[in-house]
């Protein structure tokens, strides 16, 4: 009886979310048999929300991700729900998704774009790359650079406007056979699936609809689509305690007053120990030669401070003996700037070479063609300064070997050809390369004691071992509760 309680509700909570009016009324989306299973591959997630209170206040990091389809109003409609579901979780939520994108080219937008903003799920659907390689690829690499979950969907129904039933057959056969590739990678890499395309073709036969009618072209979905697609995603994120969930490996907590109170095989310190106090152990001048250590495996150490009385100080960060800023994977770019009238990068990927630093790029168109397919430019950093010049065609290593582009990898020519646009001479496309890591930490006053208090120290490392010291430089108080480590499955 409960569970048929909870389907009945869950099934005019759906009619409600996908309801903004009532001429925009979609029919309620008929229960799933195996609804009793979702939400069994993204349990941190669910974990986090679900446990989120007016007391502890969780961070949940959620990224959209992929082409068009990820691009569009249904987010807003996922976001917006989760929000209400669960007021007090920290959600920290983006879509990156860049239309246009197929996985060939989206690859090589997502070293800036997905890796590096180490989400704790990301929702992710692109179309192309079974057959190359890129699909898998960009699949192999959250689990290679992230701990993240994976919620991904298979393609929704299409419907050609031209060409008739031959037309409407061969993209259907089409996006079968690239749904059969989402659904293969997303049992290898352990995913939560959304069987869209299944639920989708079931929900037109049940209320006897067609799929032009959520559709405002070929395949984008209307606003009717896109509250049928969020309704499909929104009831994945289930609680579910039923299956195992398995993330202790990955993401490991490291409790500072076990060191003091229990056993030193973990956490130790190199001199005296720090003070122990009601939820961890507090750091200061008293014991400034004295560093809390930690031998761990990962590539992300966060920390989890707590509110104290009196001074906050600063702290040390070192790695292996060494600053985090010296560990070069530590360095990530950024998106570049867009061209004129499109929200595509400039540049898919810019690969950073030798000896890296936290600094602002510029390129600079020096000459180019009507159709901006041939220019030439020149690169300059806000810290390295002029670093030569380059041409369309040619791989550019900057002078300094900190900078490298590669010719595929400007997507100039089809941003002007796709706007009928020409960029004049001097036009600028901008990026930054920053450091995921700090080198001095402090602490920040608590405005909201229950808002969970995690701090970065240092991401991107490679996935191997490593010993973690924090050194109280001696002018206030360093307070520790726990030490998180992430370590990505794949290694």
């Amino acid at each position: 009886m409960r569970e048929k309680g909870w389907v009945v509700g869950m099934m005019m909570l759906l009619a409600a979310v996908v309801s903004n009016a009532d001429d925009d009324k979609i029919p309620p989306i008929p229960p799933h048999p195996d609804e009793v299973y979702f939400g069994a591959r993204i349990p941190r997630t669910m974990t986090l929300l679900e446990t989120s209170n007016e007391k502890l206040k969780r961070n949940v990091k959620i990224l959209f991700y992929g082409q068009s389809i990820v691009a569009g109003h249904w987010t807003k409609i996922v976001e917006e729900e989760l929000r209400k579901r669960y007021p007090n979780a920290n959600l920290i939520v983006e879509n990156r998704a860049i239309g246009g994108h197929t996985a060939p080219t989206l690859v090589r937008c997502a070293v800036a774009d997905l890796y590096p903003f180490y989400p704790d799920l990301v929702l992710f659907h692109v179309y192309g790359g079974e057959a190359t390689g890129e699909l898998e690829r960009i699949f192999s690499n959250i689990r290679r650079y992230t701990t993240a979950e994976i919620m991904t969907f298979t393609h929704h129904m299409a419907w050609p406007r031209e060409g008739g039933a031959a037309a409407l057959a061969k993209r259907t056969k089409s996006d079968e056979l690239s749904a059969d590739m989402t659904r293969y990678l997303a049992q290898k890499y352990n995913c939560e699936l959304v069987e869209v395309r299944k639920e989708w073709d079931d929900y037109l036969k049940h209320h006897k609809l067609e799929a032009k009618d959520f559709l405002g072209d070929t395949v984008h979905p209307n606003k009717k689509g896109g509250q049928l697609l969020a309704g499909l995603v929104l009831r994945h994120f289930r609680y579910n305690t039923l299956s195992p969930a398995g993330w202790s490996d990955r993401i490991r907590t490291y409790e500072t007053r076990r060191a003091l109170e229990e056993r030193t095989d973990e956490i130790t310190f190199t001199g005296k120990p720090w003070k122990k106090s009601t939820y961890g152990v507090i750091g200061s001048s008293k014991e400034k030669d004295s560093a809390l250590r930690l031998a761990f495996k990962g590539n992300r150490v966060d920390v989890i401070a707590f509110p104290v009385k009196g001074t906050l100080g600063t702290a040390t960060i070192r790695i292996d003996g060494k600053a985090p800023s010296s560990f070069p994977e530590c360095y990530v770019p950024t998106r570049t700037s867009p061209t004129p009238k499109v929200t595509w990068p400039a540049i898919k990927r810019v690969t950073l070479g030798k000896d890296p630093v936290a600094e602002d790029w510029t390129l600079k168109i020096t000459e180019i063609s009507d159709d901006c397919k041939q220019f030439k430019y020149n690169v300059i950093g806000s810290v390295t300064g002029p670093d030569g010049s380059g041409t369309h065609n040619k791989r550019f290593v900057s002078k300094s070997g900190r900078i490298i582009i590669e010719p595929r990898d400007f997507g100039i020519a089809t941003a002007c050809r796709y706007r009928k646009i020409k960029l004049p001479v001097g036009y600028e496309v901008k990026w930054k390369v920053v450091c995921m890591g700090v080198d001095t930490w402090k602490p920040k006053p608590i405005e909201d004691p229950a808002l969970e208090d995690l701090y970065t120290l240092v991401q991107g490392l490679k996935n191997t071992d490593h010993v973690l010291e924090i050194i109280p430089d001696g002018n206030g108080q360093v307070p520790v509760r726990s030490i998180i480590v992430h370590r990505p499955p794949l290694r």
